[in-house]
């Protein structure tokens, strides 16, 4: 019903939907590019201490390059899902296996903010954040995964 008021169908919401990954693409290749620019300015502004304590400009880089791998992989996921879904492929191992991917990507890059918390106790933030992203795309993970199963099921006894 709401979707006849407002205009708004599933596929302009996909399309939506890969619009915005692709935006989001974007900035990580940009991030990578101005990875040393943006931990300069972070120096400059932050304020507080971890254990290690000292410059940050260089810490502050490399935890960007690292995160960004990760973001990218996981956006990369995000995109092959959609696209799946775009071709009303849903319920398939692979849509499990990119949820698989982005669930990871998420956890990593929790502990590789935890680790660079060492040097600012603000990352344990980001820390704790991107830990519980990873583990609810971990829960959709085994949801598709249960899902595919029934499917698979259910396309053999009929």
């Amino acid at each position: 019903m709401v979707n006849e008021i407002t205009g708004w169908s599933q596929m302009k919401s996909l399309k939506l939907s890969r619009l915005l990954v692709a935006g989001l693409f974007f900035l990580l290749v940009v991030i990578l590019f101005t990875a040393h620019i943006i931990a300069e300015w972070f120096s400059i502004i932050s304020v507080g201490q971890g254990i290690i304590g000292g410059r940050l400009d260089i810490p502050v880089t490399v935890m960007i390059y690292i995160c960004d791998v990760f973001a990218i992989t996981a956006v990369a996921a995000l995109n092959k899902l959609l696209s799946n879904i775009s071709k009303d492929e849903v319920f398939i191992e692979q849509n499990t296996l990119c949820l698989r991917i982005i669930s990871w990507c998420c956890v990593m890059a929790g502990l590789t903010f935890t680790v660079f918390s060492l040097w600012r106790y603000e990352f344990l933030f980001a820390a704790f954040f991107a830990m519980f992203l990873g583990l609810v795309m971990r829960v959709l993970k085994n949801v598709f995964e249960k899902a595919v199963e029934l499917k698979s099921e259910n396309d053999f006894t009929i």
